[in-house]
Formats: structure tokens, sequence, C-alpha cells
């Protein structure tokens, strides 16, 4: 059965009359344990209530997801939360003080009700700066 190794599959599963589907990626035929590790979420299922495997139709495989990157499009910030939410996920700040550019890709590290530091060290003030934030889009 390791013929079924690594591709997209629906597999059946169950005992007393029920039957459950699931579908995923057989990540590993485990004879010592007895069981099929199903990805993406690594599910392990025993083979005694495996019922049967069938293959994915054609155009219905799970596709590659996008890796992430930085999205082209920035935010201003202008609520606390955001300021909160920039440190917790060490987003991509990007700083200007009227037309001039103050910081790339800085991070932040703290803010208060009217400062801003960033990574280097450097302490803007909120209402002398603007601060734009750019989001991640696919997954990490």
């Amino acid at each position: 059965m390791r013929q079924w190794k690594g591709r997209q599959v629906i597999l059946y599963h169950g005992n007393n009359g029920h039957t459950q589907k699931v579908r995923g990626t057989i990540e590993k035929w485990d004879d010592t344990h007895k069981c099929v590790i199903l990805g993406p979420k690594m599910l392990s299922i025993p083979f005694e209530i495996i019922t049967y495997i069938t293959m994915l139709p054609p155009g219905r495989e799970r596709r590659s997801r996008q890796p992430a990157k930085l999205n082209s499009i920035g935010y201003v910030m202008s609520v606390p939360l955001q300021f909160d939410n920039a440190i917790l996920f060490q987003s991509a700040v990007t700083v200007w003080k009227e037309d001039q550019l103050i910081a790339y890709n800085a991070k932040l590290t703290s803010h208060t009700d009217y400062d801003v530091v960033l990574d280097d060290g450097q302490t803007l003030s909120k209402e002398d700066h603007l601060f734009v934030v750019r989001s991640l889009r696919g997954e990490l």
C-alpha cells in the first residue's frame, strides 16, 4: 500500500456503521503503529477502521498556497491597537515626515500615546510623523 504515499486522497474510515471521509495527503504509511498519517493536519488513522481509499479526481487536488510576502498596499496607523499589532507581529513599517522618508521596513519596539520607538532606538512623535504598515499576504 506504499504506492499511496504522497498522493492526495479521500480516505473513508469508521466503525459501528458510521463512515467518515477525510481528504488529504498520505504522509506516512506506518506499519509499526498500524496507522496512516494524513496531512496537512497530520491525522493518525488506524488501519483497522479504514474502509477504503480513493484518489482525488483530477483538478480537485489541493493547490500549494502562496508563500508569504509583503503586500504592496500600506495602511496609515492611527489607532493604538494598530501600533500594538505592528509590534506584536513585527510588521514592516515605513515612517514619513511630510514628504521625507525617515525609515523604511522598520520594526516598532514600543509606543505611547505620543511617541513610537523603532528597533534602531529612534523615538519619533506620532503627531509629526506618518506610520505606514504593510501586511503579509499568503502562508508563512
